[in-house]
């Protein structure tokens, strides 16, 4: 489980920023610290939102790639903050703190556009600061008494544009493949476009192929209430299709006669029934992109239910769903420390904060106090200097 992102000098986020999945308690109650199922980022147009769920498929994009897909010559692919020259010349920063196994770690890394300044890996038992290595320039490293095996020799192999952690995956080193699994390979990303839905409707295929699971698919389409009550693959010469049976005797639809929101539905059934039987870590983009309210919350809701979400299954999302800060659905479907904002300054950069810094009511109506800017992030609009815009094109028509 996820437990906190830091990030900085990535994207629009040039300062650090940090993202924790750790429950908030109120004024009175005990300190918790038991981890959130659950992150909501909201935010106007173009705030950053995208950029912080970027940071991460970028973090763990790097874990999984940088030792096997990284091009030897041509340094470390970043994606710095450009609206300053600092930016350009400021190392990136990742650092995740997670569970794996019951014992919490901690792994970050610093990078330039040649190389891998700086890499971490710590961890916590009973409370103490216990160090695993610590990475101090491109060759430069030194290992902690707890961890084993053959680190030296993964060292020689480590290219200065690559991470310890992904060479050592892939030389198999067996606690370092455990945790290189647990970040790079449980993490699933969903964003929008065509390309991206096609890879969704991969898993979704493979899901209806497994007949334990497809049953569990199926309901889920059937209790959406799309009119669908099943869906099935079709083998043709060129490969196997999906097509959604209707109630009655209608012939089945292809998808692509289907709508946006049922497509949407479905593509997101896979990724969402993989990370909640086998635990993980959903990440979506704009959820609320061609999905009714209701469906939107019905998703948050598996997620932050323990019945249904056992194995601790996480979903981090972005949205500009108002409905979901409100009590029209449910009552407080989002806790204060899920929900989080992002907001742009003047020079460009995207500060990230959350619901919990502010004193909010037990009875305060959160979606009507973000979309009367009470907690900032939200678009502010001059509706006079729109009206200006047409009394000054009134006076020369086209």
């Amino acid at each position: 489980m996820l437990l906190r992102l830091r990030v900085a000098n990535h994207r629009s986020i040039r300062d650090e920023q940090t993202l924790s999945l750790i429950a908030v308690s109120r004024r009175g109650e005990p300190k918790r610290t038991d981890p959130l199922h659950v992150a909501g980022i909201y935010g106007a147009n173009a705030s950053g939102k995208s950029n912080v769920l970027d940071a991460l498929q970028w973090m763990f994009g790097a874990i999984r790639s940088s030792h096997t897909h990284w091009d030897p010559t041509r340094g470390v692919p970043r994606q710095p903050f450009k609206l300053s020259e600092s930016g350009l010349r400021t190392p990136s920063f990742f650092e995740v703190d997670f569970l794996h196994e019951g014992v919490r770690y901690s792994y970050g890394f610093e990078v330039d556009d040649t190389a891998v300044l700086g890499e971490w890996l710590n961890t916590f038992p009973r409370g103490r600061t216990k160090k695993l290595f610590d990475r101090t320039g491109p060759t430069d490293m030194t290992f902690g008494r707890g961890l084993s095996g053959e680190v030296q020799r993964i060292l020689k192999l480590t290219r200065p544009n690559s991470l310890y952690l992904s060479c050592a995956a892939s030389n198999n080193h067996p606690l370092l493949s455990s945790i290189y699994d647990m970040l790079a390979m449980s993490v699933l990303f969903v964003q929008h476009g065509e390309s991206q839905e096609k890879r969704r409707l991969d898993i979704a295929k493979y899901i209806l192929q497994r007949k334990v699971f497809a049953p569990a698919l199926n309901e889920l389409l059937r209790l959406a209430d799309l009119g669908v009550e099943r869906a099935e693959l079709v083998e043709t010469p060129a490969e196997a299709r999906v097509v959604l049976r209707r109630r009655g005797e209608a012939p089945p639809l292809s998808l692509a006669e289907e709508s946006a929101g049922t497509r949407a539905w479905l593509s997101l059934l896979g990724h969402t029934l993989t990370v909640l039987y086998n635990g993980g870590v959903l990440v979506a983009d704009e959820i609320d992109s061609s999905l009714h309210p209701l469906l939107s919350s019905t998703l948050i809701r598996m997620f932050k239910d323990p019945g249904i979400n056992s194995n601790g299954a996480q979903l981090i999302f972005a949205s500009h769903d108002t409905t979901l800060l409100g009590s029209l659905i449910e009552e407080e479907l989002l806790a204060r420390a899920e929900v989080w904002f992002t907001e742009k300054d003047e020079s460009g950069a995207t500060s990230l904060y959350s619901l919990a810094e502010f004193h909010t009511r037990r009875d305060e109506n959160i979606e009507r106090g973000y979309l009367q800017g009470r907690y900032g992030a939200a678009p502010y609009v001059n509706f006079e200097s729109i009206r200006e815009i047409f009394r000054e094109g009134a006076k020369e028509k086209p």
